[in-house]
């Protein structure tokens, strides 16, 4: 009875098609922009680490994880500002788990759940896919606000910088 039960088992998860990918952190990024009237500013984070289940040939899962401390500006000043500002030393990862995921041709929508800045929030990123053999490409912005998270916004010359910051991802998967 033990022996069908392993045959089951494993016949059932070859029937699913259930594949696991990891992230390729040598071509995917993950950026923010942010505005203050005296100036713009961006960071770039290239050293992400995250998986994606495939079943089927679709999406299932995504997971992905990014250290606040590699985003980097090319501004070593601001860059330290940043890190202070988020308490990158005492919550150093910015996590997302989906928890749905709605796929429509080379749109999905993934919906999920990010912790940032010790606070977890819901939210939903409508992202472009693209398939190329082995390989599965994500692409997308969205916007998250910096008082959802409880970021006390840094100020110069009297006036915060913008709540809002812009996200963009581009994820490569194999």
């Amino acid at each position: 009875m033990k022996k069908f039960t392993f045959i089951f088992i494993l016949f059932t998860n070859i029937l699913s098609s259930q594949e696991i990918l990891r992230i390729d952190n040598s071509t995917s990024s993950i950026s923010y922009s942010g505005k203050h009237f005296l100036h713009n500013w961006d960071a770039k984070n290239e050293n992400i680490s995250g998986l994606i289940e495939l079943k089927e040939n679709q999406i299932s899962k995504i997971g992905i994880l990014a250290k606040v401390a590699d985003f980097k500006s090319g501004n070593s000043s601001l860059d330290s500002n940043s890190f202070r500002v988020l308490d990158a030393l005492k919550i150093p990862n910015i996590i997302f788990r989906s928890t749905d995921i709605v796929e429509t041709l080379d749109i999905i929508s993934v919906y999920g759940t990010i912790s940032f800045h010790g606070i977890e929030k819901a939210i939903n990123v409508t992202l472009n896919k693209s398939n190329d053999n082995d390989i599965v490409s994500l692409n997308g912005k969205f916007i998250i606000k910096l008082s959802d998270f409880n970021v006390k916004r840094p100020s110069l010359l009297l006036q915060k910088i913008n709540d809002e910051i812009e996200v963009q991802i581009n994820l490569i998967f194999n």
